[in-house]
């Protein structure tokens, strides 16, 4: 934080004294006309209060290193309790004043910038302290849940309300987009459909897959696609259960397909296979549109991205690239994992992505520049599966010790953490409406869980 030095005076023979402008004076004037007199955050037009924040206290007195704020919001920004986000400027609480009557209102206050670009703050600058924001939020919040567990919000305990036994290890699970219907995708082969209130098995559907690694509704409930060991993606019709056309052929899968990722529109399809690609197929053609190819080990799971416009995938490689869909060209290649990665996942509104693995290590990405938010620690062995609940705010996570946990979102805490299964858990999926979750696991198990409290 940058203080309003004394004035410095010199004297010569010639006449009287004449003030001397530090760096910093130079600074606020400069600031003060840059941002029209205004506190950057709140509006506020009175000089006297206003004040220059150096974004990085070791940084240049400068205004790509600067920000005018009222005065009390400028200690808080120095003392790393106000942070603003450097991809949507929008501002930032720390939970000790989240609450507090002064300062609730401003958070997700947009941060207004000068007109004259030259005087705005460094992004990467602003990023660098954000992000130092995010790691101290995290570790704050493990430290009172460790304290104080009943910190924790109201979200309910998973309550088991039903187990359907599959009679083979599942693989994979979704459910329809109206939450009436559950897909489970076993190693026996088998895609079958459960009608979700009750349980009851509706129809066993079978194809030359080998054992079905992965499966996924459309968005619009037409389709249901399998992922299979026999090289082959699999297409059934919903509305009367026929198979299609599988996909495959010389220019698709020449290893086995490990998941598959229906794209908003439901007009296309991502996979993913041993053979360290990924293909894009358009629904009602055998042939893939495009192939992605620069993984270099298997590609173990596909997302599409709500918009539509991107692909995340990981793979054996450590690796979590992001391509762009139109062109096929790669965004973003995202390094931390430290072994082979299973699951990735958007979140509902597309801006964060998360990856999980054999590392035993859940981690969020801002996908807009492939910053690394944070890294949960499951401590339960190899992660399976990640998903988001349908509003954003949880993340349900199925690992090797038989768990499934769920985390909070925005800070990462763990609200909770349930020995779900006999054997590993190693699928999830949220109903639309984000009151149930379904788990399937290698003990040839598919159990439902109610999230309402009930």
């Amino acid at each position: 934080m940058v203080e309003t030095s004394s004035v410095l005076f010199s004297t010569d023979q010639r006449g009287p004294a004449t003030p001397q402008l530090t760096p910093e004076d130079t600074l606020r004037n400069t600031l003060l006309n840059a941002y029209g007199g205004q506190c950057a955050i709140t509006g506020c037009a009175v000089a006297e209060a206003l004040q220059v924040v150096l974004i990085d206290s070791n940084g240049p007195v400068e205004s790509v290193n600067a920000i005018l704020l009222r005065a009390d919001l400028a200690r808080l920004f120095s003392a790393g309790l106000i942070a603003v986000d450097a991809i949507r400027l929008k501002v930032s609480l720390a939970a000790e004043i989240a609450e507090a009557p002064d300062y609730a209102a401003l958070s997700d206050a947009i941060l207004r910038q000068p007109v004259r670009i030259a005087m705005r703050c460094s992004r990467q600058i602003l990023d660098a302290h954000y992000r130092r924001f995010l790691l101290r939020q995290h570790a704050a919040a493990a430290r009172r849940v460790a304290t104080d567990p009943a910190i924790l919000p109201a979200t309910p305990r998973p309550t088991l309300r039903r187990t359907l036994a599959v009679k083979s290890w599942v693989n994979s699970v979704a459910y329809s987009p109206d939450s009436t219907l559950i897909a489970t995708g076993s190693w026996d082969g088998v895609a079958r459909i459960w009608r979700a209130d009750d349980g009851y098995l509706l129809h066993t559907l079978q194809a030359d897959l080998g054992e079905v690694n992965g499966i996924s509704f459309s968005p619009d409930g037409r389709w249901l696609a399998a992922a299979g060991r026999n090289q082959v993606v699999q297409i059934w019709r919903m509305s009367d259960a026929v198979a299609m056309d599988p996909l495959r052929g010389v220019d698709g899968h020449s290893g086995s397909v490990f998941s598959v990722s229906f794209s908003p529109d439901s007009a296309t399809i991502a996979s993913g296979s041993w053979d360290h690609s990924v293909c894009i197929w358009r629904i009602g053609e055998g042939r893939p549109i495009r192939r992605l190819a620069d993984h270099r080990g298997a590609v173990n799971s596909v997302s599409f991205s709500p918009s539509g416009r991107m692909i995340a995938t990981g793979s054996h490689d450590r690796q979590v690239r992001i391509w762009r869909v139109a062109d096929g060209v790669l965004l973003n290649t995202l390094h931390g994992h430290s072994d082979a990665i299973f699951s990735v996942a958007f979140s509902p509104d597309g801006r964060i992505l998360a990856s999980a693995g054999t590392d035993g290590s859940i981690r969020l990405w801002r996908v807009a520049d492939g910053i690394p938010l944070y890294t949960l620690q499951a401590n339960g062995g190899a992660v399976f599966n990640v998903a988001f609940s349908p509003d954003g705010e949880y993340l349900a996570s199925g690992d090797y010790s038989r768990s499934v946990r769920i985390w909070r979102v925005h800070d990462g805490a763990l609200l909770h953490s349930v020995p779900a299964h006999g054997e590993g858990v190693t699928s999830l999926a949220y109903s639309s409406d984000g009151l149930s979750l379904a788990s399937g696991s290698f003990d040839a198990s598919l159990k439902l869980w109610s999230l309402h409290g009930e």
